[in-house]
């Protein structure tokens, strides 16, 4: 389903519809939220669309501990 950028914007300012943002529409909703004077929406946004996953879709890491993890490291 198909939503206007322009309304979802005006539902994030009220504290609403932050399921209805996307890849699509998140740069729009930017340009948006910078064009009104919502600073902390922006950055809302811009952190909603940063890239922050490091592929594995929440599987933990199967790769052994590199040598900053081994006991020759810990503080006695």
């Amino acid at each position: 389903m198909q939503h206007d950028p322009v309304e979802i914007f005006r539902k994030l300012k009220r504290g609403l519809g932050h399921e209805l943002v996307n890849d699509d529409n998140v740069f729009e909703l930017i340009a948006l939220a910078k064009h009104e004077g919502h600073p902390l929406l922006e950055q809302t946004l811009r952190e909603w669309q940063a890239p922050c996953s490091d592929g594995s879709n929440g599987m933990p890491s199967t790769i052994a501990p590199t040598r900053g993890f081994n006991r020759e490291n810990v503080k006695h």
